[in-house]
């Protein structure tokens, strides 16, 4: 998944997408644009079924 479609599957901007994921901006920002990190595309997937995203490592941006 890229940061592009994340964003489209959740409707909303990076500020946003961060405060979901209980994460900064800035590390949402150092993802690559092609591919995002694995752990964080499956929270995404768990947040647009409406569903508790899974609980990530803090060593994964």
């Amino acid at each position: 998944m890229t940061k592009s479609e994340a964003l489209k599957l959740l409707k909303c901007n990076v500020t946003e997408l961060a405060e979901k994921l209980g994460i900064t901006s800035q590390a949402i920002s150092q993802w690559p644009e092609k591919k995002i990190p694995l752990a964080r595309e499956y929270q995404i997937r768990d947040l647009a079924k409406g569903q508790k995203p899974l609980n990530v490592t803090s060593s994964v941006a």
